[in-house]
């Protein structure tokens, strides 16, 4: 389960400090995997980046299948069910980080304004779930840094991680978004739909727990809710239900791992209090019933190798 070192609480009012040191990389490390290789379809609140040095491999992103060869890289954003797999006789090699979000929400592209955008917002905000592109000198000179950095573990070295790592998302959002300044452009009414989505977000990861009703968040907006609904499909490619759904089923797969909790308990703990709706909407996220799925994770955390440290939430089903 992701600890929550890796999801800094806010600065003490009125401070604005932001500690460089915080350590946001759950993982980073060069990997070889030989097939037959499946990492299960799983969700998780972090970012999960991919670079492929050599041969190739499926991963399966919103019930999409791609197939992913030599130079490419793919970043994909929090909360979307995928899956990682070998199904040919080559070797895959790649670079894999997995970091948490949340530190790089508090670095703005813009300051003293109504509509400040945050970097991972203005990265990931429309949402198409991942990012895929050739990777350039650049990007690879940064994965490797950041890599390199994280494996030394001191104080500066995180420091340098999350340097490297906030260079890496400002390449990334240049080279996505060539028009970039329209997004902190008043006039093109951007700025204004990306607060309105990025408060709806908010507010569902603070209400998860109990009942959210989608007219309540668009009263403290001052807009109507069908606006509301109309702007996050538009931004987020998903309706905010389904939203809430996929968020309450990642907040489930955390408290699995704790083995005194049961099912029931974990359904009520995040919002739902059927525990037949749970299952039946855990089934239909992650594609394995609650049960099943919470043997599996059980049984991967007793073995997990250091490795895969930080990434056992994600791993059921998977085989070596």
């Amino acid at each position: 389960m992701a600890n929550s070192q890796y999801f800094p609480k806010k600065s003490p009012v009125g401070t604005g400090e932001v500690f460089l040191g915080t350590q946001t990389i759950l993982s980073a490390s060069r990997q070889v995997r030989k097939s037959p290789y499946s990492f299960a379809k799983h969700i998780h609140r972090t970012i999960e980046i991919y670079l492929i040095d050599s041969g190739c491999c499926e991963m399966d992103i919103n019930n999409k299948t791609f197939l992913f060869q030599e130079k490419d890289f793919i970043l994909i954003y929090p909360n979307t069910v995928h899956s990682f797999h070998l199904k040919r006789t080559d070797v895959c090699a790649f670079r894999h980080i997995h970091f948490g979000p949340s530190f790089y929400s508090r670095w703005y592209l813009d300051q003293g304004h109504p509509y400040a955008l945050d970097l991972i917002s203005a990265l990931t905000i429309p949402c198409d779930y991942y990012l895929h592109m050739a990777a350039d000198k650049k990007i690879s000179f940064l994965v490797d840094a950041i890599i390199e950095e994280t494996n030394e573990e001191s104080l500066l070295s995180s420091a340098m991680s999350n340097l490297h790592m906030a260079e890496l998302l400002l390449y990334l959002i240049q080279l996505i978004r060539p028009n970039h300044a329209q997004l902190t452009d008043e006039a093109t009414h951007a700025p204004e739909q990306i607060r309105y989505v990025t408060y709806a977000l908010s507010y569902i990861h603070e209400h998860y727990a109990s009942k959210i009703l989608i007219p309540e968040i668009a009263a403290h907006l001052n807009i109507s809710a069908r606006y509301l609904s109309k702007l996050f499909f538009h931004h987020m490619n998903l309706t905010i239900l389904n939203y809430i759904n996929i968020y309450r089923i990642n907040q489930a797969i955390d408290l699995m791992s704790d083995a005194t909790l049961t099912l029931t308990s974990i359904s009520t703990q995040v919002g739902l209090k059927d525990s037949q709706h749970f299952s039946k909407l855990f089934r239909s996220i992650i594609g394995l019933p609650p049960s099943q799925y919470r043997k599996l994770l059980l049984h991967d955390m007793s073995e997990e190798s250091p490795e895969e440290d930080g990434l056992h939430i994600s791993n059921a089903g998977a085989k070596s």
